[in-house]
């Protein structure tokens, strides 16, 4: 085995000389993947040419461990297969395959959605099992041009960018995923792996033309690759104001003595452009999903013509001083019989428990506050009102407190600084 390892990383190298673009996407490795060189990352594979033209680009780069993560969605019947494909070049180069499933019914409408969910949450799920970090995805300039042109025609596909937080909440809390392929076009990483006499597979579902990114495949829409090749560099969202990241203090003036408790809220001194004002408006709300832009100018818009409050995405913008508040709505919290979500140890998407509340009764402080202790009482006081409303609260018996300080982790702060682009690489995401 070694041998035919040895054989065939000399020719995939000796064949990389005729290709010089995709040669050069190695220099981006190590520029985002600088963490402990002792800690290994994650390659999700497929089979498909591009994930397997990665995967063995990481190989040839040779400076971190590397662990392949391969999911069997059970929808084709040839998926099995193409798993087998994956876990033997696997043993071909060394590397172990961790092979995940999708059991249970598969919805008859938006199956490739769900089982895009289904597999970026399988993938993280196994990758945070093996302290792993950073996902490297084999998305290439052609996923570039295709998913602006879905957006042409109404869909809400994003736009694959080469360093960024892992879409899924909490899920894919403190996760993130690399694209280093984004310059290259799929064509070429193809024949990369043809001239080197390297295997892989094409999913039927690519040409299928009931699936809106099958179709626009179809219309041959050349790659821009020229337009990403401009970015070489780590990502870098530049000088940000620092009165975006979220406050220890109350901006009204109320309150003083003990230090509050986290809050999970933000204060800037006026409306960031839009796509800041949705980061912040995501995080603070605790949600996955971001806002429409059509929703965000409707709050810019109001703001100018002097409207002071307004509610998205499970988050309340008002003003309070002489600047914006954005933090969790608290009447969205229970609305209709709802409950704030546990998922893990991350309750509301905002706050990370500590081990023993985790089979306790956690509810929000709306319409318990009057039970608290004056002790408890006094700490919350330097908080917005709408803050306080939203704390997580400990419920025991008739009785109802605040965590005790140190306890309670608020996990909107680093995700708010990846949305921003200020964890620009592994080393930052280690130590942010």
């Amino acid at each position: 085995m070694r041998l035919i390892s040895g054989e065939l990383k000399s020719r995939l190298a000796a064949v990389l000389e005729d290709f010089p673009d995709i040669a050069a996407s190695l220099s981006l490795f190590s520029d985002y993947l600088n963490g402990p060189a002792d800690r290994p990352v994650g390659v999700a594979v497929s089979g498909g040419g591009d994930s397997v033209a990665l995967l063995l680009l990481l190989w040839l780069w040779g400076q971190r461990p590397l662990e392949v993560f391969t999911v069997d969605h059970g929808i084709h019947p040839l998926s099995t297969g193409w798993t087998r494909d994956v876990e033997a070049l696997g043993r071909t180069i060394g590397l172990p395959v961790t092979v995940l499933r999708w059991h249970g019914d598969k919805p008859k409408a938006g199956l490739q959605a769900a089982a895009r969910r289904a597999r970026h949450y399988l993938i993280l799920e196994g990758a945070r099992a093996k302290g792993i970090g950073v996902l490297c995805l084999g998305h290439n300039a052609d996923d570039v041009t295709e998913s602006a042109a879905m957006r042409a025609e109404g869909s809400t596909v994003g736009a694959p960018k080469r360093w960024s937080p892992a879409p899924f909440w909490p899920q894919g809390e403190g996760m993130f995923y690399l694209r280093p392929l984004l310059g290259i076009g799929r064509g070429l990483l193809r024949e990369w792996l043809t001239a080197a006499g390297v295997a892989y597979v094409d999913d039927p579902a690519n040409a299928n033309p009931a699936y809106l990114r099958a179709r626009v495949r179809q219309q041959g829409i050349a790659p821009s690759v020229a337009d990403y090749r401009r970015d070489t560099s780590p990502a870098n969202a530049g000088e940000e104001d620092v009165s975006l990241l979220p406050c220890e203090r109350s901006e009204t003036g109320e309150g003083a003595g003990e230090v509050p408790p986290e809050g999970a809220y933000v204060y800037v001194p006026t409306l960031p452009s839009s796509d800041i004002l949705s980061a912040l408006i995501v995080c603070a709300g605790g949600g996955e999903k971001l806002p429409r832009q059509s929703e965000i100018e409707r709050i810019i818009d109001g703001a100018r013509e002097g409207r002071t409050r307004f509610t998205l995405c499970g988050a309340r913008v008002e003003t309070v001083g002489e600047g914006w508040l954005i933090c969790r709505e608290p009447g969205d919290m229970t609305r209709n019989g709802a409950h704030p979500s546990r998922i893990c140890d991350i309750w509301d998407g905002r706050f990370r428990l500590p081990a023993y509340a985790l089979c306790g009764d956690i509810v929000p402080a709306k319409g318990h506050m009057s039970r608290l202790s004056p002790e408890d009482q006094t700490r919350i006081r330097a908080l917005p009102p709408a803050v306080r409303a939203a704390l997580p609260l400990l419920k025991q018996g008739d009785a109802v407190r605040l965590f005790a300080a140190g306890e309670l982790q608020d996990v909107t702060r680093n995700r708010l600084r990846a949305a921003l682009g200020l964890i620009r690489n592994e080393a930052e995401a280690i130590d942010p």
